[in-house]
């Protein structure tokens, strides 16, 4: 696929305008956006016009759009950052790539197989690129593991685990009780929900399609009358499997765990796992460290990359600004996205069969795999 002429258009002037639609978590992305010297946040636009009002002000930008489709509308744009309510992701990301805008979008991609097709078709045949935002993939904790298992250190990889683990308490808490979240037209699920931290993040480490999915809803309501705890088991295209456990009602901190079993070693995290900007500790055992016993701990920073300065880490430390570069230059460069539509659409496809699977109470259900 040739370079777009909207890629060439960003490239030419210089610096990619980038407008942010919604201003929840999408303001750690407008952030991540500022401080990089390839682009500009030139508008904002938020359903809550008194927020839209209060952001621009902070951070200096001209234009807060009343609306979505002015925004759209709006030539100084060439990337929209979606981080509206999850059922709407889909919706907006295609308008997006319909107006002819790059996407980045938070997760998950859409919440229909069908929407996830459509954003790959519209990528293809305009040229446009699209990175679903799953931030976790530039955490400094998990880079090196990565590598690691790419280059073979654990060898042939057959089991890991993901787990997310985040109180709906603690999510919506000081929020409306009508927030979306909660809604009970809009609940947010759980492997569509935090879960594609956990699938997607699972399947890097591992390096794996999923192709089959089989999950169980814990039987337990939270309190919010959202789905309590959803367990999923993935069978993968060479025969490993893995297990991830996606919950709103455990009494514990937050947590991201995930584990990877190969035929000659194992790597854990922590789920004692602390803040964005504190130190945490990795587990690792190998079969040719003679004589080992007991797993290896390895302490290094959490979710900040220690090359860039503390006083920028956001939400999620530093892990937006290097989500951000990395996108700009997939459009600068007219390469593809790490997490791409099609490689999006393969973990958000594992969410949305594992949720079928457990809605009619089990069961296997294929994943399609988007080739």
């Amino acid at each position: 696929m040739g370079r777009s002429h909207f890629a060439a258009r960003a490239v030419n002037n210089g610096k990619i305008g980038v407008g942010v639609l919604g201003l929840g978590q999408g303001r750690s992305h407008l952030r991540a956006f500022q401080l990089l010297d390839g682009s500009t946040v030139a508008a904002v636009c938020d359903q809550d016009t008194v927020l839209a009002g209060r952001v621009a002000q902070e951070h200096g930008i001209e234009k807060r759009h009343p609306a979505y489709e002015a925004m759209l509308e709006d030539p100084a744009i060439d990337l929209v950052v979606v981080a509206t309510p999850d059922h709407l992701h889909g919706q907006h990301a295609i308008m997006a790539l319909e107006a002819g805008k790059h996407v980045l979008s938070e997760i998950p991609m859409a919440i229909t197989l069908d929407e996830c097709r459509r954003i790959i078709e519209l990528t293809d045949r305009h040229g446009l690129k699209y990175h679903m935002g799953n931030q976790v993939r530039y955490a400094f904790c998990l880079r090196d593991v990565q590598q690691m298992i790419r280059t073979g250190d654990l060898g042939e990889i057959f089991y890991g685990e993901g787990e997310y683990l985040h109180t709906m308490d603690e999510i919506v808490a000081n929020r409306r009780s009508d927030h979306w979240r909660v809604h009970p037209h809009t609940p947010q699920t759980t492997l569509l929900g935090g879960g594609p931290h956990a699938v997607d993040t699972l399947r890097w480490l591992m390096n794996v399609d999923f192709v089959e999915a089989q999950a169980y809803h814990a039987e337990q309501q939270s309190r919010w009358q959202t789905t309590h705890t959803t367990v999923a088991i993935f069978k993968a295209a060479g025969g490993a499997v893995a297990k991830v456990t996606v919950s709103y009602g455990m009494v514990r901190p937050y947590c991201l765990y995930y584990s990877v079993y190969g035929s000659a070693g194992s790597f854990e995290r922590t789920r004692d796992q602390g803040g964005a900007v504190e130190d945490t500790i990795n587990y690792h055992y190998h079969d040719r460290i003679a004589g080992a016993r007991r797993m290896a701990p390895v302490t290094l920073p959490n979710w900040s990359n220690p090359a860039i300065q503390r006083q920028h880490a956001l939400g999620h430390g530093t892990m937006e600004i290097e989500q951000a570069q990395h996108f700009l230059r997939a459009i600068v460069t007219d390469e593809e996205p790490a997490i791409g539509p099609r490689e999006a659409a393969r973990s958000v496809a594992a969410g949305i069969c594992a949720l079928q699977s457990a809605d009619q109470g089990g069961g296997p259900v294929a994943i399609p795999t988007f080739d």
